[in-house]
């Protein structure tokens, strides 16, 4: 921790790789506020800074309900723990002095909206800011970017504009299907993962030099990134990848999702060693035409209707009992219900308590990754709207009263 670091809350703990750094997180909904979430979680002092109606992620539905009425979305539940909060209204003078006051004090400022918000309507620009603090991180989360085609640059976008545009949409789904978007806001989550250690690489780039700078973060580029190889074969070898559902683009069997008696086994099996291995399991497989990684794509349709007729009659726990005690590998396809009672699950502390201070205790997703040296923790809930604008304010020079008369004037809240 840096010498000069003095946590704003008395009762802030001292734990994480990233104790002594403070973010500053002015991101809605996902894609800006999740990569200060799992910062939050391994030890930086993160300041959410919310608009006076609050992040529109409050409101997101299901919540959890108390016998006294109270009610908490479980996505800011989740997703918003660890962090501080304060309410601030960015159009009127005394705020944009309050923002000042937090950048001077601050390490990285992380933010998420359509490029020249902060700039046009609070003449918040990243030249005003650095102005005021040479080191400090920018991060910009913006769905097309910050520069580029201007056709392009000042669109609204979401999680799924950002899956559709990375083409990602187009190669998830089934061969006779449309393009499918994930089942969960991937998109936005990998942004955010993106965020994250981009900023981090900047600090400590700042803190060697002096110098901050500004991260310009694409929404849909990440995910476009994660495409592998894709976009390379059809640029050097004309070879475009089509929708394979469950299984890979170039026919490979065993290798994907298959149905069982009761549920779905996930099997990657390719090559000649794991190959062998299932010949011995699979009577029907014990050919040696059904050798090698090349064989598996040639007669790939016929070792997949082999491998559905074996798997039609057996469980998914015996199917992953029996190749996993072979040192094939294989998984059930988890499901909430499998995931709640699990042994390693429980055993990884992936499932966890904590007290939130609306409802209470709440159980979810724990921490990851595991440090040996410096652990995450979570030491309290997603904080309610405003819940530290008092102790924030006397941080950032503030008396009691100017933080009264303040929050009167709808500047604070």
């Amino acid at each position: 921790m840096p010498n000069d670091f003095t946590p704003i809350l008395k009762e802030f703990p001292q734990f994480g790789p990233l104790q002594g750094i403070r973010i500053l997180d002015s991101g809605g909904v996902v894609a800006g506020p999740w990569g200060a979430s799992l910062a939050a979680e391994f030890g930086a002092e993160v300041i959410k800074i919310e608009a006076l109606s609050g992040d529109i992620m409050r409101g997101q539905l299901p919540a959890i309900e108390t016998t006294d009425g109270k009610k908490q979305s479980t996505a800011w539940a989740q997703d918003f723990r660890n962090k501080l909060d304060i309410a601030l209204n960015f159009k009127s003078a005394e705020g944009k002095e309050i923002f000042a006051r937090l950048i001077k004090e601050s390490d990285i400022w992380t933010e998420a909206s359509i490029p020249g918000t902060y700039a046009n309507s609070f003449g918040i620009s990243d030249e005003w800011v650095h102005s005021i603090n040479p080191k400090i991180v920018i991060a910009h989360v913006s769905g097309f970017g910050q520069t580029g085609d201007p056709n392009y640059v000042h669109r609204p976008s979401y999680d799924m504009i950002g899956q559709a545009f990375s083409g990602f949409c187009d190669l998830n789904g089934f061969p006779d299907g449309p393009p499918m978007r994930t089942g969960g806001y991937t998109n936005d989550y990998i942004a955010a993962t993106w965020a994250l250690w981009s900023s981090l690489a900047a600090y400590i780039y700042a803190q060697k030099t002096g110098k901050g700078q500004s991260i310009d973060i694409a929404q849909f580029e990440p995910q476009f990134r994660m495409g592998e190889a894709g976009m390379m074969d059809y640029l050097m070898l004309n070879k475009r990848r089509r929708r394979a559902g469950n299984y890979p683009p170039n026919g490979t069997h065993p290798f994907g999702i298959y149905p069982c008696k009761d549920g779905y086994i996930a099997l990657a099996i390719a090559g000649e060693a794991p190959l062998a291995r299932t010949k011995k399991l699979v009577p029907e497989l014990n050919n040696d035409k059904y050798s090698n990684l090349a064989d598996q794509i040639t007669y790939g349709s016929e070792i997949k209707e082999i491998i559905e007729r074996w798997l039609s009659d057996k469980t998914a726990s015996e199917v992953e009992d029996l190749f996993v005690s072979n040192s094939i590998p294989a998984t059930q396809v988890m499901t909430y219900e499998s995931i709640e009672n699990h042994p390693h699950y429980k055993a990884r502390d992936m499932l966890i308590e904590w007290e939130d201070p609306t409802v209470g205790k709440i159980k979810g997703v724990g921490l990851t990754p595991k440090f040996s040296e410096t652990p995450g923790l979570i030491w309290r809930g997603s904080p309610t709207l405003g819940m530290d604008t008092d102790e924030i304010m006397e941080k950032i020079g503030f008396s009691e009263d100017e933080t009264v008369s303040l929050k009167a004037k709808g500047v604070i809240k």
